[in-house]
Formats: structure tokens, C-alpha cells, sequence
């Protein structure tokens, strides 16, 4: 119970995401000790999320909140306050990825505007909603859901995952003496549903010859997310089995 007494908010958790990874995120952090904040655009599934893991004996609320809407970011940190008291953890993983966001050119001004709202600047917002609270209470941690995508060419998805990663670097500067330590999660392919054709050139450029699941990346979430990793800031980890580290891309 490396996490009893803190406070946790998870956005994109209500299962729509890639393999579900805020759901995994929302329940270890639970099976932690942390009391959750389960926060995604879909309000229904936030709170179906929350709900299955009080049913386990552990503290959760949902919350509706699009991220790229500050009036929601700031409404998400005070339902947080009301439930629980404050805020000591934040994982913004909630992001936009695949299909159109693949490409770059082909998009209009105002599609950039959207993916960057949401993969870039909605972290930002949201670290900024919560350091309140955190330094509050000592301090806290944010991290951010970043991709090996940023590592790669993979359009616009690229550009704001690589772009999150700068933001990684800057918050933890600027939080640093607020005690708030900001670090990074960058996976590889996970259980997403992909075309075979697409998952087997993806397997090919690997050294695990597997594809991710969201439990994967659950140590490290823990990790970052506890004293255990207290002497580490401004870092991006990259757990894609092995892929990003091939001249290949």
C-alpha cells in the first residue's frame, strides 16, 4: 500500500482508450492505497470505471471532463478536493492517436489545434489546476502519457507526443520548488485494435516479440507515482519492447 493516504487523478480512465490503459492505471493506483479521481470525456464510463473499483473495498469517483475545456479541468480538481481533499497525483493520460492523427499535411489548421489541445497543452492545464493542491499538501506528482510514437514518424500524433515530452522537462523545471516532480511514460504498441498486417511490421521491429498490454506499464506508473523514484524528474520513459532503439526508424 505504497500510495495509502494520496489522492489520484487519471484522465481518459473510462475505458475508451488505448487497451483501456487508464482503467489499469485507475485500478493499481486503487490497489495501492490511493483514492481515485476517474476522469474522462465519457461521464457514464468514468463513473462505471469508479464504480468497479469502490466495489473492490477501495475510494473512486467519476468525473466527466474533456480536457480541452479548462472550465472542466477545474471542475474535475475541486470534485477531487470535495471527495477527498485535494490532489496528490496526476497521470494525463488522456489523448488523441491513430487513424487521421497519423498523418500531418492532410490535416487542417483547426484538426492540429485539436490534437495538440489535447495530447500537448490539456497536461499542462491540468498540472496547472492541480499544483494548487499539491503544494498544499507537500507537494505531489504528475506524469504524463507519452508514445515511442514520438521517437518515430507518425504525423501529428508524433509532433504532439515529442512535443509532451519538452513539456515533461519544462513543468519539472518550473514545479521544481513546489516539490512537484513531473515525469513521463512512453509505450510502445499496445493491445489497440490494429490491422495484422500493421501489428506484425510493428513485432518485426522489436526485440520482445510480443505486443504490450496495459499491466506492462503498471510498475513503472507505480514507480513514478511513489518515493521510490523521489530522486527522478523530468524523465520520459520508453517501455515499447525494445522497438524505438532500431535504426530502422
Amino acid at each position: 500500500m505504497k500510495l495509502e493516504g494520496k489522492v489520484a487523478i487519471v484522465t481518459g480512465a473510462g475505458g475508451a482508450g488505448v487497451g483501456g490503459l487508464g482503467v489499469v492505471y485507475a485500478r493499481a493506483l486503487a490497489a495501492e492505497g490511493a483514492a481515485v479521481v476517474v476522469s474522462d470525456i465519457d461521464g457514464e464510463a468514468a463513473n462505471r470505471t469508479a464504480a468497479d473499483i469502490a466495489a473492490s473495498g477501495a475510494q473512486a469517483i467519476g468525473v466527466r471532463c474533456d480536457v480541452a475545456d479548462e472550465y472542466d479541468i477545474e471542475a474535475m480538481v475541486q470534485a477531487a478536493t470535495d471527495a477527498f481533499g485535494g490532489v496528490d497525483i496526476l497521470v494525463n493520460n488522456a489523448g488523441l492517436a491513430r487513424g487521421k492523427w497519423s498523418d500531418a499535411l492532410p490535416l487542417s489548421k483547426d484538426e492540429w489545434l485539436e490534437i495538440l489541445a489535447v495530447n500537448t497543452v490539456a497536461p499542462i492545464m491540468c498540472a496547472k489546476a492541480c499544483a494548487a493542491s499539491m503544494r498544499s499538501r507537500g507537494g505531489g506528482v504528475v506524469v504524463n502519457q507519452s508514445s515511442n510514437g514520438a521517437l518515430m514518424d507518425a504525423g501529428a500524433y508524433t509532433v504532439s507526443k515529442l512535443a509532451l515530452n519538452g513539456v515533461t522537462r519544462v513543468l519539472a523545471d518550473e514545479f521544481a520548488d513546489d516539490n512537484i516532480r513531473v515525469n513521463g511514460i512512453a509505450p510502445g504498441m499496445m493491445t489497440a485494435k490494429l490491422p495484422e498486417q500493421q501489428v506484425q511490421t510493428l513485432l518485426a521491429r522489436q526485440t520482445v516479440r510480443r505486443q504490450g498490454q496495459p499491466e506492462d506499464l503498471v510498475g513503472l506508473l507505480l514507480f513514478l507515482c511513489s518515493e521510490e523514484s523521489s530522486f527522478m524528474n523530468g524523465q520520459t520513459v520508453v517501455i515499447d519492447g525494445g522497438m524505438a532503439r532500431s535504426p530502422k526508424n
